[in-house]
């Protein structure tokens, strides 16, 4: 395997200049290390206290330095990890980010309040060189999960998490209007409430960037998860196969109704494609307790059990995104399914499609679109393809990653 850098495309350098631009205004340096694959594997902590029962976890990890405060892209040496753009992660999928998603609205639903959403999502969208998207464009819109302007209390460990779902959605669809739907708490009730509301106020995807173990009673919460036509994305969790200890899976992303969102490592390298994934070892995949099997998913080892997860993007520690929250100081690295889940909301609002009544169906009639991950390993399930990434399905990365908008 080749792991010498690869010269930037002329947009990848356009990207980095303008980011080094709005770090001069910002105070906050936001440079473009060379992308290369992970020489070391970077420190990382959880971007949210632990979930109390009941609550919904924020599945996110900020990428720290040796200290314990979380990484700049300035302390990123271009021989570590790659920390990455959205102009990276639209040549990474061959996203036609430029032109299409006009008209659609991606919406994310976060537990409590975010004050500074708008004005971080402007300072990551003007160091990127992504036109900008706020109330004055009638691009960026908040909410409270009733539809009103009053916000819950403010969380700054949640708000990097609604921060890192927003930039993911920008930079796989800059056209995309964003909607975000605070919810009172980080229940799943008030959470449930804030989906019906996002997809209430015209949602075409909406990105559920949390979860937590399968629970009873999680039945009676599946119905705010299943709206026909609306693409609900979540990510498939961050323990490995079997959701490690629990045995369980993550909800929302369990539930038939949801595009459960796996995640890779993502890395250029000189193949035809100029990038290559293998499956994150720490990606939620298996078979749910609760849930049933939906009928466009394959029987296989999980019986009639519904199997997650569905599809994939990059959520590695190895290979992190760039983001921007002004609770965390500024830009930093994150990482975690919520990340991949972003990342996939956002090409669903690329897509543009009237979705049928299953966006699952549609999904899974279409993997030949996607680019098939076949290496990497999140767990131990004796070689099956539960925990291993092999030809056509497996659970790490489902179908594969985005490779245009075709399947989607």
């Amino acid at each position: 395997m080749n792991t010498t850098p690869r010269t930037r495309p002329p947009r990848l350098r356009r990207a980095a200049v303008a980011m080094a631009a709005v770090a001069a205004l910002a105070g906050s340096p936001l440079t473009v290390p060379a992308a290369a694959r992970a020489q070391v594997s970077p420190s990382s902590q959880p971007a949210c206290p632990a979930a109390e029962a009941g609550t919904a976890d924020c599945l996110l990890r900020v990428i720290t330095t040796d200290d314990g405060r979380p990484m700049r892209p300035t302390d990123v040496r271009p021989t570590d990890f790659p920390a990455y753009t959205p102009a990276d992660l639209q040549a990474a999928y061959n996203l036609p980010s430029d032109w299409l998603g006009g008209g659609m609205t991606v919406a994310v639903v976060a537990p409590l309040g975010y004050p500074a959403a708008e004005t971080d999502l402007a300072a990551y969208r003007t160091g990127n060189g992504l036109a900008p998207c706020t109330t004055d464009y009638a691009c960026f819109r908040k909410i409270n999960q009733r539809g009103g302007d009053t916000p819950p209390p403010a969380s700054t460990a949640w708000s990097l998490n609604a921060a890192t779902a927003l930039d993911m959605a920008s930079a796989t669809c800059p056209n995309c209007r964003l909607l975000l739907v605070e919810a009172d708490s980080a229940r799943f009730a008030d959470l449930g409430a804030a989906v019906d509301q996002a997809v209430a106020q015209g949602a075409h995807a909406v990105v559920t960037p949390f979860g937590g173990p399968e629970y009873d009673g999680q039945r009676a919460d599946a119905e705010h998860y299943d709206h026909p036509g609306t693409a609900i994305v979540a990510p498939a969790g961050s323990n490995g196969f079997g959701g490690g200890s629990t045995g369980t899976q993550t909800i929302p992303a369990a539930y038939p109704s949801v595009i459960a969102v796996g995640g890779t490592t993502l890395y250029p390298d000189d193949t035809a494609r100029g990038w290559s994934e293998r499956a994150w070892e720490r990606a939620g995949s298996g078979c749910s307790i609760t849930e049933a099997r939906p009928a466009w998913q394959r029987k296989g080892s999980c019986g009639n059990r519904r199997t997650v997860a569905d599809v994939a993007a990059v959520a590695s520690t190895d290979s992190p995104v760039i983001v921007f929250n002004s609770d965390r100081g500024g830009s930093l690295l994150t990482a975690g399914t919520p990340v991949a889940a972003g990342i996939i909301g956002g090409v669903y609002g690329l897509a543009g499609h009237t979705l049928p009544a299953s966006p699952g169906a549609r999904l899974y009639k279409s993997g030949k679109y996607l680019n098939d991950v076949t290496a990497g390993t999140n767990g131990s399930c004796l070689g099956g393809y539960l925990c291993t990434a092999g030809r056509g399905y497996d659970g790490p990365t489902g179908l594969g990653t985005p490779n245009g908008i075709a399947a989607f």
